[in-house]
């Protein structure tokens, strides 16, 4: 597989930031941001601020023809995914590796329905929260890394050149052939304190001092686990074992994603962890009162913002 020279972003909110201001630093590589037309002029107009320092970036609309990219990462939220898929098409090539760093464990499956899966990642980003306001995003912390991994562990090419990209742009990773494990737990850890914190309005060290909140994470976070063993995954018990403890004991505080959505009026991500949860488990007859629950209570928060919030 070629060397990776030509990258697209889709997304620039803050993980796809991240990876975007490592990259930009690195001037041998030809890195693009995806846009949309209206994006375009807000971006111009108001520059990405990464941790107090401007960025401008190379956009590229979804009609252009120009450029063929090697890598493309997709760290847009859920609900963009499905433009984002289409918008892409003009970029790819027999060749192009595809990263989707979004929440959730629907993506990938979506790629490889349409692009195929040889040279598909599974990914997800890990590290300290960063706190978005307008175009201005920090990382107090700048403590993060991508865990990656093959698709088809018989195909690990993608992952190699990925792995040797990284090491070059300086991007902080992990390259797991176990990474399907890694994935759920991700996604059962997210269930949990994600759509708790967006309820309760609490960070992840005030919800450990309350004892009942405790209780509704881990009910949360195991209805999230009985997901993953209908799904095949067969440790399911000891993965959710594990995120409870990096929730408990290995990370002291946070504040999700969803959290900072809530209180920025902003559509959440709740469809692809509590209503994903609730369409796969009723087709096999698991019942998930905790996430439908608390479905509803998100979305009735949601009603009360803007209907044309994004």
């Amino acid at each position: 597989m070629k060397e990776i020279r030509n990258i697209l972003i889709c997304g620039l909110g803050a993980i796809g930031c991240v990876c975007a201001c490592h990259i930009y630093e690195k001037k041998e590589y030809n890195l693009k941001i995806l846009v949309d037309e209206s994006r375009l002029k807000r971006y111009i107009e108001n520059p990405t601020i990464f941790n107090s320092k401007e960025y401008r970036f190379d956009y590229v609309l979804p009609s252009e023809t120009g450029f063929k990219a090697d890598l493309i990462i997709i760290a847009t939220k859920n609900y963009a995914f499905d433009f984002v898929v289409d918008s892409i098409k003009n970029f790819v090539t027999k060749e192009t590796i595809f990263m989707s760093l979004l929440n959730g464990v629907q993506s990938e499956q979506k790629l490889a329905s349409v692009y195929g899966s040889d040279n598909l990642l599974i990914s997800f980003y890990i590290g300290a929260s960063c706190v978005r306001e307008g175009r201005n995003i920090k990382q107090d912390k700048g403590e993060y890394c991508i865990e990656t991994g093959p698709y088809d562990n018989s195909k690990p090419q993608a992952a190699e050149a990925v792995s040797h990209f990284f090491d070059n742009a300086g991007i902080k990773y992990i390259c797991s052939l176990n990474i399907k494990e890694e994935y759920w737990k991700k996604f059962i850890i997210n269930t949990g304190i994600n759509q708790l914190s967006a309820v309760s309005g609490k960070t992840l060290k005030e919800i450990k001092q309350n004892p009942e909140l405790v209780k509704r994470l881990k009910a949360l976070m195991y209805e999230a686990a009985l997901t993953a063993k209908v799904s095949g995954i067969t440790h399911y018990k000891e993965i959710y074992d594990s995120a409870v403890k990096f929730l408990m004991e290995e990370i002291e505080d946070a504040t999700p994603s969803m959290l900072q959505d809530i209180k920025s009026e902003r559509k959440t991500e709740v469809d692809i962890f509590s209503g994903y949860i609730i369409q796969i488990c009723s087709k096999n007859n698991i019942k998930t009162p905790e996430n439908e629950k608390i479905h509803n209570e998100i979305k009735q928060i949601e009603l009360k913002f803007d209907k044309n919030m994004v």
